[in-house]
């Protein structure tokens, strides 16, 4: 009876999260066919890539924070809100250090992407964000951990709406020649009105200010220490290929490969959504049943996932012509390779949150610390050969070899 009703509560906790990241990853995608049809193949190549150079520096400012205080707190919710102001104020100091290694760097980022130093003042401006992205990040996890989804889920949705409404207006305001910088602006600085806005509703927490307690600082960031590892290493194997076919080719192609992304970023929004929802609850979940039973389980729907792939390698040329126009018919190549990996992250990823309950976090860090020069070697053999399709190619074999490393690790505990 007991479990019955854990399972009707995450379940119910599963729909609120996958429909508020549908909502918010749908509006997302709007803004992505608005950037890539007013910019253009190129212009938004070089979107994509200061994006992804924003990125990486706002994931090094996390440290895995986002991960290990959703765990932390759920397992200590009677001193959630001492917890949270212990982050956030870490955060700050963590912020202010990788902002002003940014801002003192922009110049070479520029030189070496670009050639140039003419987007050295947009990456010092973004740089300043990364604290206020940093805020944002422990307020969403607060509410993940509480595990109130419904809370969660408006963050993200109204996130991405104020994201939408900036690019709207930047797109019917100013000239042609300012919209790429305006639209990074926007992407960087637009979490400030979210932050403003919750900091009015919860005035009271400021009371707690004073109660840094280093006992929470040292948990969290142990445990975040792995995370953080693994999550750098993701996240910069993920942007390695718009990186490197910028330098090894030209942004024309990273502007069709990064159309194809964030197309076949479809598969990760299910996948957010299982992680998201789980993640509080494994420990209890494998109390009462083994690893193996857990990963059987996800395994049992490999079947939907796959039919699920073959439907939409089949229509992507069509989505793609319709969505961002002829211009970017490069991209349906690219789209379906990197489906194929995004099809398996569905089934590896909710199979891989085990490794953070059976303490094997450091396993993931290594797996991934290794699949980087992997990436990188395939991307410097197959980009000279392939261009963007080489780069998805590369990024494809990767996952699954990831994943099948993962899959068979666990199924062979025992407990």
């Amino acid at each position: 009876m007991f479990i019955s009703k854990i399972k009707s509560k995450t379940l119910q906790d599963l729909l609120k999260v996958l429909s508020g990241n549908i909502v918010a990853q749908g509006i997302g995608f709007l803004n992505i066919i608005i950037i890539s049809r007013d910019l253009g193949p190129e212009q938004y190549g070089i979107f994509s890539l200061l994006l992804a150079i924003f990125t990486v520096a706002v994931q090094i400012s996390d440290f895995g924070v986002s991960t290990s205080y959703v765990k932390y707190v759920s397992e200590n919710l009677s001193k959630a809100k001492g917890i949270f102001v212990t982050v956030i104020l870490s955060k700050v100091a963590l912020s202010l250090i990788i902002i002003v290694a940014l801002y003192f760097l922009s110049g070479v980022i520029s030189d070496f992407f670009f050639d140039s130093r003419k987007y050295q003042k947009l990456i010092e401006l973004i740089a300043v964000a990364i604290l206020f992205q940093s805020f944002f990040g422990v307020i969403v996890g607060h509410f993940q951990a509480i595990q109130n989804f419904k809370v969660f889920s408006y963050l993200n949705i109204t996130h991405n709406l104020l994201k939408l409404l900036s690019v709207i207006i930047i797109s019917f305001s100013f000239s042609q020649e300012k919209h790429l910088e305006y639209f990074m602006l926007s992407y960087a600085f637009v979490v400030i009105f979210l932050i403003f806005s919750i900091s009015i509703k919860n005035y009271k927490l400021f009371r707690y200010i004073k109660q840094f307690d280093f006992n929470y600082f040292i948990q969290i960031y142990k445990l975040g220490f792995w995370v953080f590892l693994s999550s750098l290493a993701v996240m910069v194997i993920m942007r390695l290929d718009i990186m490197m076919l910028q330098k090894m080719s030209n942004s024309l192609e990273v502007g069709y490969y990064s159309v194809a992304m964030n197309l076949a970023m479809i598969f990760p929004l299910i996948t957010t959504s299982l992680v998201t929802t789980l993640l509080p609850k494994m420990d209890e979940f494998l109390k009462n049943h083994t690893v193996k039973e857990y990963v059987k389980r996800v395994l049992s729907n490999t079947k939907y996932v796959i039919g699920i792939l073959i439907i939409l390698e089949l229509i992507s040329p069509f989505v793609i012509k319709i969505l961002f126009g002829e211009q970017y018919i490069e991209s349906i190549s690219v789209f379906q390779i990197l489906l194929v990996a995004f099809t398996f992250g569905v089934i590896i990823n909710p199979i891989s949150l085990v490794m953070y309950s059976i303490n094997k976090a450091y396993l993931l860090t290594a797996m991934n610390w290794v699949q980087l020069p992997l990436n990188y070697f395939g991307n410097l053999l197959l980009i000279p050969m392939w261009q963007a399709d080489g780069a998805a190619i590369s990024t494809t074999i990767l996952r699954i070899l990831g994943g099948l490393y993962i899959m068979v690790y666990l199924l062979k505990v025992k407990k």
